[in-house]
């Protein structure tokens, strides 16, 4: 089957310029993701430090580098605790298969994907100069 079979069975004609009135834009429509960049929509968000920043440095004990997060639709967990919750689903997945790995994974309302987005937003957070300097601060006082 050539590519030109496709297109002509899925309405495509070969050297006609297509508009969004003939044909409108693709989108992907995936947990997690935006359906469109043009929309203006914002990036969904998986994780963010809860209580806020300050309100976790004026408590007792604070560690700068195992903060609380709040993980969307899940709970709140310490940074560390998560990593071992990611770990231990990783290691279950790896013991049981690729089929369920993927199932485990890839599946629209996956606890373990978000537990991973979630980590990395709050990985990616606390490389800014924001929390860096927010941490200093605190180590001054």
């Amino acid at each position: 089957m050539k590519l030109t079979d496709i297109l002509k069975d899925s309405g495509v004609e070969l050297g006609k310029v297509y508009t969004d009135k003939d044909m409108p834009p693709f989108q992907v429509n995936e947990y997690g993701t935006p359906t469109s960049k043009l929309v203006g929509t914002q990036k969904k968000e998986f994780g963010k430090l809860y209580p806020p920043l300050k309100v976790q440095m004026e408590a007792r004990g604070f560690d700068p580098t195992n903060p609380s997060i709040q993980i969307f639709g899940f709970g709140t967990w310490d940074l560390k605790t998560l990593e071992k919750s990611i770990a231990r689903d990783l290691k279950e997945c790896t013991s049981r298969g690729a089929e369920f790995c993927a199932k485990k994974l890839y599946m629209k309302h996956s606890t373990t994907e978000a537990k991973i987005k979630a980590a990395n937003e709050i990985y990616q957070l606390m490389e800014t100069s924001q929390y860096k300097r927010a941490v200093t601060m605190w180590k001054k006082k």
